[in-house]
């Protein structure tokens, strides 16, 4: 009977709960074993990947997050800030939630795009720095408020850390 028992738990843990359509798992897997395995044999000095510059001026961006979806999109902006590749100088489109902040010391003031998750539970933010004069509030949208922006993305260090900015940003 204990036999019968574990034959059966060991079968249905085999059979799982998840769908039988596989094939965007299987897609993925094969993506990423065909991308480590053409970077496998590249040496530990070679320069950090950048990313291909297309014409911007025909409305083409390095890096256009608005055609992502939710589940990717969050995934890129964690790379862009955190990951190895290079973005410094790419022109990147972005949509998501117009955010400020003043910091209470400095009286500096911070706009970002909030850019959440696909289960909105986790967001990341890019600063942005709108080309010309603007004076926040009168040339911003409302705290909250969807926006797309584009810019060139840059990094930048101040005494507290290092960030990430889209500088010469233009509100679409």
């Amino acid at each position: 009977m204990k036999r019968m028992i574990c034959l059966l738990c060991c079968g249905l843990l085999l059979t799982g709960c998840g769908s039988t359509n596989t094939q965007k798992i299987d897609d993925l897997i094969s993506a990423q074993e065909q991308s480590s395995a053409s970077t496998s044999d590249v040496p530990n000095d070679v320069p950090k990947p950048t990313v291909d510059v297309p014409d911007a001026a025909n409305g083409e961006y390095d890096v256009d997050l608005t055609t992502l979806d939710s589940n990717m999109v969050y995934a890129q902006v964690y790379d862009m800030v955190f990951g190895e590749t290079d973005y410094n100088g790419k022109l990147v489109r972005a949509k998501g939630n117009f955010d400020y902040y003043q910091d209470p010391q400095t009286q500096k003031e911070y706009f970002s795009v909030l850019i959440s998750d696909a289960t909105a539970c986790c967001a990341q933010g890019i600063e942005f720095v709108l080309a010309g004069e603007h004076k926040y509030p009168e040339d911003y949208p409302e705290i909250g408020d969807e926006i797309v922006i584009h810019g060139t993305f840059n990094t930048y260090q101040d005494e507290t850390g290092a960030y990430v900015q889209l500088k010469d940003a233009v509100l679409e």
